[in-house]
């Protein structure tokens, strides 16, 4: 990790102000500047918030540069300087005993107690909080198929800690993955299958896990997909931790292909996918600019020819289902490849359900107790 410093600096020192960087990114064509003008004049509360941290300015550049981290440091730095009011957003922090995932999994029920959370094992299963939370029933088909494969096999509903690090967090984030860590250790685990790109790109390489095999989910249940047996067409949304190194969308192509899927491509896709909207907590701190991700990837997989986009981060499958007037459905892409039909069109008014009337009220003030 470079010091703190650098990102700016060396921004400043190479940038040519090409303007590649812009291309599909709200926050600089908002800005109507570079990322070396930005970096002079320093980055601003607004500037460091407005940033997706979707790393696609990092893959655009023709010389590598990051203006994300910039914008990422910013956050770090508007924290420690007091300008984001913590309390606002607390109902984000999977550290907190209560949160918006929390609540909705009470209300509803959700539980795990019937899988191995405590018997040593040598492999983890490893979802990822919004898999978790808001597809029980799928995440609990995924559990029984690995089991298959890997016995006494643990579940593992721990945070990677994604959101401290976006909400400019980090030391939080690392105590997050520190306690995972912990948990494999004593229970004997030596590998990681992981669902959420984002849980696995946290651990993947990553200082503390070098001595953990990290897998895809899809590369652990390759054997048991399920053969296509309709003649819809596919295109795959590819999540933002994965431009860089195209793991998951490597291993996504190769499951649809070897098993009789159809699918297109998207305009922008692999290394050049346009972030779900959901990335850095942009819902939370630029709404309509995730509104305008959201509609812009449907847009293009309706225009590809697909009939479904497909993702295999289940916050981007969410995400899209925000959008009322879609012409494509929208799945996650363990319910094609294990033939288990869901509808989130329904889980957006189940989170708000949770919370009308009196009693929905005290649950909401349940969010805001204790404040950081």
């Amino acid at each position: 990790m470079k010091r703190e410093q650098d990102w700016g600096k060396e921004i400043i020192e190479k940038c040519t102000e090409c303007g590649k960087c812009a291309e599909s990114c709200r926050l600089l064509t908002h800005l109507n500047e570079s990322p070396k003008a930005i970096a002079k004049r320093g980055v601003a509360f607004d500037d460091a918030y407005g940033c997706a941290l979707c790393g696609k300015c990092e893959t655009a550049c023709h010389l590598g540069l990051s203006p994300y981290r910039m914008f990422e440091e910013g956050r770090v730095q508007a924290v420690k300087n007091g300008e984001l009011e913590l309390v606002d957003y607390q109902y984000l922090f999977p550290d907190r005993p209560v949160t918006v995932m929390s609540l909705f999994r009470e209300y509803y029920g959700v539980d795990y107690s019937d899988l191995n959370e405590t018997n040593p094992g040598d492999t983890a299963f490893f979802p990822g909080c919004s898999l978790l939370t808001y597809s029980p029933k799928l995440t609990k088909k995924v559990y029984q198929a690995l089991e298959k494969e890997y016995p006494n096999l643990v579940f593992f509903d721990n945070c990677c800690g994604i959101p401290m690090y976006h909400i400019g967090l980090p030391e939080r984030g690392d105590k997050l993955k520190a306690q995972a860590r912990i948990k494999a250790q004593e229970l004997g685990v030596k590998r990681f299958i992981i669902a959420c790109p984002n849980c696995y790109y946290q651990f993947k390489n990553q200082e503390g896990f070098q001595d953990f095999e990290i897998m895809t989910v899809i590369e652990a249940l390759k054997g048991q997909f399920v053969k296509n047996q309709n003649s819809r067409v596919y295109a795959v949304h590819d999540a933002c931790p994965d431009r860089f190194d195209g793991i998951y969308a490597k291993q996504v192509r190769e499951a649809l292909d070897e098993n009789g899927y159809k699918r297109v491509e998207m305009k922008h896709h692999g290394k050049d996918s346009v972030c779900c909207g959901s990335s850095g907590q942009m819902g939370h701190f630029h709404p309509e600019w995730s509104t305008e991700h959201e509609t812009q990837n449907l847009t293009e997989a309706e225009e590809a020819g697909a009939d479904t986009l497909l993702a295999t981060c289940h916050a981007c499958v969410l995400n899209f289902g925000n959008i009322d007037e879609r012409k494509v459905e929208v799945r996650h892409i363990l319910n094609i490849l294990l033939d288990y039909e869901e509808n989130y069109d329904e889980v957006k008014g189940m989170a708000a359900k949770m919370f009308d009337g009196e009693e929905g009220m005290e649950l909401y003030l349940k969010l805001y107790e204790d404040p950081e």
